[in-house]
């Protein structure tokens, strides 16, 4: 599969670069590209922050916050998650979830746009319609800080608040112990990259698509009425994929 590389951690540039490659990039083609944020906090387009995030733990911890393209739940991402997208035609979860079983990993996609492994959740996805085009990206954890992830999605209602950091723990799970043979998340990336790869070519952005990346970033992903206005999908589906036109 072809594919672009982004090693910018900044996650407003990453919710930036999602959507600037949904409705710009030449997709004749799946495109994937692997990708990782620094420690913050992900909510989905129509969630309103105050509700579904501990505001003030992220402002006393540095811990950003940002909105995306596609509907779904708040998840927390830091520099031992890794996350992909895919865009393409009618794509889905499933190039990156035979790269999973092609480790060893026996992976299961669930109707609850998750994956696990050993009966726990270690990824999140969700998908955007644009047009005839689909985005369909996600998470990886592997060495995840789940104490922090816990309290970051801690509100005095929450769910997360009720049960507990042990019942988080009970549900959800890191790959690291999993693959002994991958120590590092920078080796696992590696090998998942060479594996959805194979001998496809990268696509390079030019120097004005990658301005026009950053002018979207600092003009809408990371202003204030993006980040706390709860943004009206066009449509969400009973499978929670998000539309537009």
């Amino acid at each position: 599969m072809k594919y672009l590389i982004n090693n910018n951690t900044d996650p407003h540039y990453n919710m930036a670069f999602d959507e600037w490659c949904l409705e710009h990039l030449d997709v004749t083609e799946p495109v994937f590209y692997l990708w990782r944020n620094r420690p913050s906090v992900i909510i989905g387009l129509n969630q309103d922050a105050e509700q579904e995030v501990n505001l003030p733990y992220l402002k006393e911890h540095g811990i950003m916050l940002a909105r995306r393209v596609t509907g779904g739940g708040a998840v927390y991402h830091d520099l031992q998650n890794m996350n992909y997208s895919i865009i393409g035609h009618n794509v889905d979860t499933t190039p990156f979830v035979d790269a999973l079983r092609s480790l060893g990993l026996d992976a299961e996609q669930t109707g609850r746009n998750d994956i696990f492994v050993d009966g726990k959740k270690i990824s999140g996805y969700a998908k955007r319609v644009w047009k005839d085009r689909t985005i369909v990206h996600g998470t990886l954890m592997y060495d995840v800080d789940i104490d922090t992830l816990t309290k970051a999605l801690s509100t005095p209602d929450s769910k997360l608040t009720r049960k507990g950091i042990a019942s988080v723990r009970s549900r959800v799970t890191n790959l690291k112990d999993y693959l002994p043979q991958y120590p590092s998340l920078d080796l696992l990336q590696s090998k998942l990259h060479e594996i959805m790869a194979g001998n496809d070519d990268c696509i390079h952005l030019s120097q004005e698509n990658l301005n026009e990346i950053q002018t979207l970033s600092d003009s809408k992903f990371s202003t204030e009425e993006w980040l706390y206005r709860p943004v009206a999908p066009n449509h969400v589906s009973e499978d929670g994929v998000t539309t537009s036109a």
